[in-house]
């Protein structure tokens, strides 16, 4: 582990401290977040039998394609929490109150542009999946309703980064609690016909969600116009500084381009999904679901080793970047091993919170104790992009990502699942493989320490 920078030295244990300082509210925060959609999932499986399994497929499906934007919040939130992190390190608070300013800006004209495709496009987009008239009939009207939402949820995403960047890792935590008090309540309202509504389904699930992301986004301009968060709006200067959304998008493109290349070849795994029916898509689904919850807490030492690792550059003390950065990953590592084995020992039951049919269960059970044996790769693999991402070295994330997708899982996938036939278990066995070669590559990028001299 040593040749990994897992040496012990002194002030190891303060800095763990502000590691977990700055982690838990990620992880609730991002938990709360990935509830938003795994809710959904779980009250869709209560409508029961077929009709509950073809509205998880239905709503997994529109996901697939809602995530497609998860590319563009990227390109804005990676070059935003690296820059007002350094900025912050730097004491330059004006500086980083502009490029938050400027991250809206472009989010919102990015959001209204997605808003559009979603609605009139977006049917199009599943299409591609080839899924059943039934599952994709439903897919379709998820992504319309949540598409409706882009520009409340694009908000909220971009100031929460900017936020962490600066230190504030609690008032995104309250305003993602916020949202997803109100997603829960309209899900009771809109999918089973509440309160004299009428039973929606899916399309009940997307609308609660644009309805849970619009509330966050009001709390957000509230705290903004009371001046109540560490960042505020600066009163003068250009509302469209093209020097500053340049800084942002040549920092976050790459990261935008690797949630692209993700999201293609995530849309290109699912299909594989698809092709063995709607149990191993609806298991799989499941197993996704249980997934963004279990992967939240190395992403928030991710997000931890991202806002430390760029303010102590901004600070000019690169030594104790690194040595943040591997600490955070050290802690990483220990908490996904412990989510992995309850994951292991406990699959069947989680399963059968979602739905009641046998086989689906008996698949998503499979899916998620393969994805246990992946989870100390994957904290590590989290936890070093992202202090990479901090230090502004976007593209070796890019790389790995790209590389880990279409030359590992895919071709596996392809290779173990038709040519030798083992079916659904071949895909699933390639996502294992998968993390553990991103996990050595990504950590010999960040021992080699060349991420210290990058200027942004």
């Amino acid at each position: 582990m040593r040749m990994f920078g897992f040496g012990t030295s002194n002030g190891n244990d303060s800095r763990r401290r502000e590691i977990i300082a700055f982690t838990w509210p990620v992880i609730i925060t991002n938990l709360l977040q990935s509830l938003t959609m795994t809710v959904d999932t779980l009250m869709l499986g209560n409508l029961g039998g077929e009709v509950g399994r073809d509205a998880i497929a239905g709503q997994g499906l529109g996901s697939q394609v809602v995530f497609l934007t998860h590319a563009l919040m990227m390109a804005v939130s990676a070059g935003t929490i690296a820059l007002v992190a350094r900025y912050t390190g730097a004491k330059k608070k004006a500086r980083a109150e502009r490029v938050m300013e400027q991250s809206i800006v472009i989010g919102i004209l990015l959001s209204i542009i997605l808003t559009f495709l979603g609605w009139f496009f977006g049917g199009y987009a599943v299409q591609l999946f080839g899924a059943g008239p039934e599952v994709q009939g439903l897919a379709e009207v998820y992504v319309k309703y949540v598409f409706l939402g882009t520009i409340f949820s694009f908000f909220t995403f971009i100031v929460g980064a900017a936020l962490r960047g600066a230190g504030d890792m609690k008032t995104p935590m309250i305003i993602a609690l916020i949202t997803n008090i109100v997603n829960i309540f309209f899900n009771y309202v809109l999918i089973f016909g509440n309160f004299g509504f009428p039973a929606m389904g899916v399309k009940g699930a997307a609308i609660a969600t644009t309805i849970g992301f619009t509330v966050g986004a009001v709390a957000y301009i509230y705290l903004i116009m009371a001046k109540k968060l560490v960042l505020g709006l600066p009163s003068r200067g250009k509302r469209f500084a093209r020097g500053v959304v340049r800084r942002i998008m040549r920092i976050g493109t790459p990261a935008a381009a690797e949630q692209a290349v993700l999201q293609v070849g995530f849309l290109v795994y699912t299909a594989i999904i698809v092709y063995y029916g709607s149990a191993a898509l609806a298991g799989h689904q499941i197993g996704a679901r249980i997934q963004s919850l279990a992967f939240m807490p190395g992403m928030g030492f991710a997000m931890a080793a991202t806002a430390l690792v760029g303010q102590n550059l901004g600070a000019r003390k690169p030594d104790e970047a690194e040595h943040s950065g591997w600490e955070s990953t050290k802690l990483a590592m220990f908490v996904m091993c412990a989510i992995g084995a309850v994951m292991f020992v406990f699959a069947e039951p989680l399963a059968t919170l979602f739905v009641n049919d046998p086989e689906t269960v008996k698949l998503a059970a499979l899916w998620m104790r393969l994805q246990a044996l992946a989870m100390p790769a994957i904290g590590m693999h989290f936890t070093l992009s992202g202090a990479l991402r901090g230090a502004g070295d976007t593209r070796w994330p890019l790389w790995v990502s790209a590389l880990g997708m279409f030359a590992v899982r895919l071709p596996i996938a392809v290779a173990l699942g038709f040519m030798l036939g083992i079916g659904v278990l071949g895909a699933w066995i390639a996502f294992v493989v998968e993390y553990n070669v991103r996990a050595v590559i990504i950590a010999w990028r960040f021992k080699a320490g060349h991420w210290k001299t990058i200027k942004i």
